[in-house]
């Protein structure tokens, strides 16, 4: 077993450490509009990784990087010093995204069209979600509940996830017929599993409505989640790259929402015309489902949108069919002259070990094995805070 989805001592109800991380929790879902999924069990967490809310539910929290840091703001009886303060607002920065990856449920991965828990395309969606909410709202939680003031930098914990899930939101939005703020509560209330079936089958309703006969739809829908899964699930090896700036990350964030936004939204025209040109011509007869030459379009057109991504720099995006095991294998068998490429082939291996089909669990772990539901303790915000 992972060592640190080991779960530490419990905390216990009525200690000071469980009743703040309750309190943040309920904030949490005060300020979303949902509730939290916490069962209320919580436990401390070794190692230097903020915390990590398990699938059954349970929450295990650091002492060393939030709770003790925060005790010295939030339970303090004389006023904190500067240091104290930039450590509580790390603190409480991670404790709020914890908090907010409780408010999502997991999911039936058994359903049809379901995207497996720990998939990269459904860590960069869940991810960009709960960062871009910690930002939003750690500043009025904290506020909530000390009078002490902290300084929120509001510096992105995933650049890219967070960029790519933001800028997707306003053409989806537009597809779906939703306002943007419509369309996040949508996605962040509907199951993790079926998130992407989710805004598919809006898209479909708002653009083709009753034209669509039902036994189409899964089809329909996979030439739609395709270009979301791949455009958040090719970033990760942005997003975990020890050489690329947060400002970089950001940018390629952005890059991948315009590709992904285009595809999508081409696949969406495409689906459109089929069903629109056949109930012109045809009105009151049930369409065929789309043509040999449609779905070869779609595949083109992934294939163009890859090969963009691969001429960018990127191999996270170029073809790899079926994510074959033995292109990774060979990896180390190559020479790499610069400290880039050697990177790329570690991350490249570090992409399989994680997308094998067996390795779609819950219990899937980053590089070095950090669990893939948790925040990195090594901050690049302020080197002298310690905790990110």
């Amino acid at each position: 077993m992972n060592d640190l989805l080991r779960r530490g001592p419990e905390i216990l109800p009525g200690t000071w450490e469980y009743e703040w991380v309750a309190s943040v929790v309920a904030k949490a879902a005060e300020y979303a509009g949902r509730d939290s999924h916490w069962n209320g069990k919580l436990y401390e967490q070794d190692g230097d990784i903020s915390g990590i809310y398990h699938t059954d539910g349970s929450m295990t929290i650091s002492r060393k990087h939030v709770l003790d840091p925060a005790r010295a703001v939030y339970a303090a009886e004389q006023t904190p010093t500067r240091d104290e303060r930039w450590a509580a607002s790390s603190a409480t920065e991670m404790a709020v995204f914890q908090a907010r990856l409780s408010l999502s449920e997991f999911g039936d991965e058994s359903a049809p069209g379901a995207t497996p828990n720990g998939s990269w395309e459904d860590l960069a969606l869940e991810r960009g979600l709960a960062d871009e909410f910690t930002q939003r709202y750690v500043g009025r939680i904290s506020e909530d509940l000390t009078e002490h003031s902290l300084p929120h930098g509001h510096m992105s914990a995933f650049p890219a996830y967070t960029a790519a899930t933001g800028r997707l939101m306003y053409p989806l939005a537009g597809a779906t017929g939703l306002g943007v703020n419509q369309l996040r509560d949508l996605v962040e209330s509907t199951e993790r599993t079926q998130r992407f079936a989710a805004i598919a089958d809006r898209a479909i309703d708002h653009q083709v409505g009753d034209l669509v006969p039902d036994a189409h739809r899964a089809q329909l829908r996979e030439h739609l989640t395709g270009p979301l899964r791949r455009g958040l699930g090719g970033l990760a090896m942005t997003e975990h790259s020890r050489l690329t700036d947060p400002g970089v990350k950001s940018r390629w964030g952005d890059s991948s929402a315009e590709w992904t936004a285009l595809e999508f939204e081409t696949n969406l025209d495409t689906i459109k015309d089929h069903y629109e040109s056949w109930n012109a011509e045809h009105p009151g007869v049930e369409p065929p489902e789309l043509p040999d030459s449609a779905l070869e379009t779609f595949r083109d057109r992934e294939d163009e949108v890859r090969q963009i991504w691969a001429e960018a720099g990127w191999p996270a995006q170029r073809p790899v069919a079926g994510r074959e095991q033995a292109y990774y294998q060979q990896l180390p068998e190559q020479l790499y002259p610069n400290e880039r490429e050697q990177e790329i082939a570690r991350l490249q291996q570090f992409l399989w070990s994680h997308t094998a089909p067996s390795r779609h669990t819950a219990a899937q772990t980053e590089s070095g094995d950090r669990p893939d539901n948790v925040r990195s303790i090594k901050s690049a915000k302020r080197p002298d805070r310690g905790v990110e």
